[in-house]
């Protein structure tokens, strides 16, 4: 990995969603959890882990060629999260929901949000790529949830 293209890259996706948040780059996440990227809400900075993010680009991709699209691509959606203006409200949400399916959904709202913002900024760039890391990324809620039952079963057996 070249930090150097790595900081031009989130230079990049910064400018391009015109947002002066800040972004620091780390090599791992500290936990167990194979998270590449966080957004911060207290100190509203977003951090990216490198290491992870090579390993997740290994695990999705095969290799690491398309580690410069899946980069802006995280960013893009912490900046998502960043920029969302329901944030606030539905991660009290979560603080207060006991049942499983319930947290589930909020969360999952939380990822749409995301991505929704991600979308707008950059698919265009390179769907293939783009489509492939929301996809697996939101995939862990589709299953959890009763009420996409019908499209996971049916995005299985396409």
């Amino acid at each position: 990995m070249n930090r150097i293209l790595i900081e031009h890259t989130v230079t990049d996706v910064l400018t391009r969603s015109n947002s002066e948040i800040e972004v620091v780059l780390e090599h791992l996440f500290p936990g167990k959890r194979l998270i590449g990227g966080k957004y911060n809400l207290d100190d509203n900075r977003i951090t990216l882990y490198l290491g992870v993010l090579e390993e997740q680009c290994r695990l999705l991709f095969g290799s690491l060629e398309p580690f410069e699209d899946y980069v802006r691509v995280v960013l893009a959606h912490e900046l998502g999260h960043a920029h969302d203006p329901e944030l606030e409200y539905l991660s009290d949400r979560l603080v207060q929901i006991r049942g499983k399916l319930s947290r589930t959904r909020v969360s999952l709202r939380l990822e749409q949000n995301a991505w929704r913002y991600a979308d707008d900024l950059l698919r265009r760039e390179n769907p293939a790529v783009f489509d492939t890391i929301m996809g697996y990324s939101l995939s862990g809620y589709y299953d959890l949830l009763p009420e996409y039952a019908d499209y996971v079963e049916s995005a299985t057996t396409a």
